[in-house]
């Protein structure tokens, strides 16, 4: 019988939106954000100009409704809450909140240091109750032995660790020789976290922008490069699970 579930699964330019349009959302708020506000100062016949410092709250602030429809269209598509992906919508939703309601950009750093960690402890966790999470994520789309699953949970579970590590590293190695935000003056009103006075040049945060990028490409790289170093560990035992399974005698189903 055919799986209903896999004929619904997001695949080629659906699959990507939803992966990686919120991503280049955030990525365009946050280095375009300036001129954006001027733009959208011009439509209202207004002087807007942004805070000094405000990139990152503009780009949560557009990150996170972005995540939302991507979000809501994978669950309409596919008739199912992915995993990965709720566990990402909770936690963007919740650090998210966090950096602007408290505008404290912390929280965001440490957004992917809590997912990797999150992912890399369930992976671990998953072992040692003798359950494959990593074989559930895939949810069949694989056929490997129960010792590759266990191999590539270990090298995962590793991996998202490392990268946890790393961006713990780099947000605050970068982010170091900031200047400190101006505090939000009494009476700004609901606007007054993002527009500020214009012509007023202050300090930029220069490695706040290498650790978005670094979030945004950096780490997307070395995920895709970590995949593709497991594919002949996957290949080599799928082509030998295809091959027992080819050779086993036909079972009667009623």
């Amino acid at each position: 019988m055919t799986n209903a579930t896999s004929e619904k699964r997001l695949t080629g330019g659906a699959k990507f939106a939803v992966d990686f349009a919120p991503l280049l959302v955030f990525m365009g708020a946050y280095f375009f954000g300036r001129r954006l506000v001027g733009l959208a100062g011009d439509v209202a016949g207004a002087d807007w100009c942004m805070r000094e410092g405000a990139e990152m709250y503009l780009a949560v602030a557009a990150f996170m409704p972005a995540f939302a429809v991507a979000f809501a269209y994978s669950v309409w598509k596919e008739r199912r809450i992915a995993p990965m992906l709720l566990v990402s919508g909770v936690i963007i939703g919740v650090l998210g909140t966090l950096t602007l309601v408290l505008h404290n950009k912390t929280f965001f750093y440490m957004k992917p240091t809590i997912v990797y960690l999150l992912f890399g402890g369930v992976l671990f966790a998953g072992l040692a109750t003798q359950r494959n999470f990593l074989k559930i994520v895939f949810d069949g789309a694989l056929h490997l032995p129960d010792d590759v699953w266990r191999t590539l949970t270990i090298r995962y579970a590793i991996f998202f660790v490392a990268l946890a590590v790393v961006n713990e590293v780099a947000w605050r190695w970068l982010t170091k020789d900031c200047p400190p935000e101006p505090a939000l003056a009494a009476g700004a009103g609901p606007w007054g976290w993002l527009l500020g006075p214009c012509g007023v040049e202050a300090a930029r945060c220069a490695g706040e922008g290498d650790w978005v990028t670094l979030k945004a490409f950096g780490f997307t790289i070395l995920s895709l490069v970590f995949t593709a170093a497991q594919a002949p560990l996957i290949a080599k035992h799928m082509r030998e699970e295809d091959g027992s399974a080819g050779s086993s005698e036909p079972v009667d189903r009623v």
